[in-house]
């Protein structure tokens, strides 16, 4: 008998673990929008570098900023990747997608280049606070040529959350980082990168 009661306690224990629903990690990924179509190839090769992540946002966690101190990590929503590598490789797939340079490498692919982009990530989060949260992307950048530096800024792009919750805040940052790329191409242009380079094109 007292066997049996032992069984059916540990029966009963183990079908009240079963139904216990552990919370589950969620992985985000970046996604930048397509540019606009039509734009020629002006400028010749450029790599880019491996971007660094700031100190503050090592980890993989998506984080929420209350002030501009305080950082909080969200353990269950993570990013697919590390987030420098993501990000690095979303800025290069947003200048390849903007067709303004014959080729656009990783730092890792074989090959001379004409430029090569360098950054760092200064922030990279969604900010809370008493007005409505947004996501902020902020990066500081220099490009060089074999002469030296051509230009060095610091960019940054903030997008309101239209969706709260994780989700929400991954789509304001793929906007933001969208708005930083735009931004980047801007500032080569005023640098003179694509002057440079100008395909020949009939009539001009």
């Amino acid at each position: 008998m007292t066997r049996s009661i032992s069984l059916l306690c540990l029966s009963l224990l183990l079908a009240a673990c079963s139904s216990v629903q552990l919370p589950r990690e969620h992985y985000w990924r970046l996604s930048l929008g397509q540019p606009p179509g039509g734009e020629l190839p002006r400028a010749g090769v450029l790599r880019v570098a491996d971007l660094q992540l700031g100190n503050s946002l090592s980890g993989d966690c998506l984080l929420y900023a209350d002030g501009e101190m305080h950082l909080e990590p969200q353990q269950l929503q993570r990013w697919v990747a590390p987030l420098d590598r993501l990000i690095t490789d979303a800025v290069v797939l947003g200048l390849s997608r903007s067709r303004m340079f014959r080729l656009v490498k990783s730092a890792s692919d074989p090959g001379d280049q004409d430029y090569t982009l360098h950054g760092r990530i200064l922030d990279f989060a969604e900010h809370r606070g008493e007005a409505m949260p947004f996501a902020r992307a902020e990066f500081a950048f220099w490009m060089e040529d074999a002469e030296g530096l051509v230009f060095q800024d610091e960019l940054r792009a903030e997008v309101a959350l239209i969706q709260l919750g994780p989700e929400g805040a991954v789509s304001a940052l793929s906007q933001a980082l969208q708005q930083v790329v735009d931004q980047l191409a801007c500032r080569m242009r005023a640098a003179g990168v694509f002057r440079q380079h100008i395909d020949a094109v009939p009539g001009k």
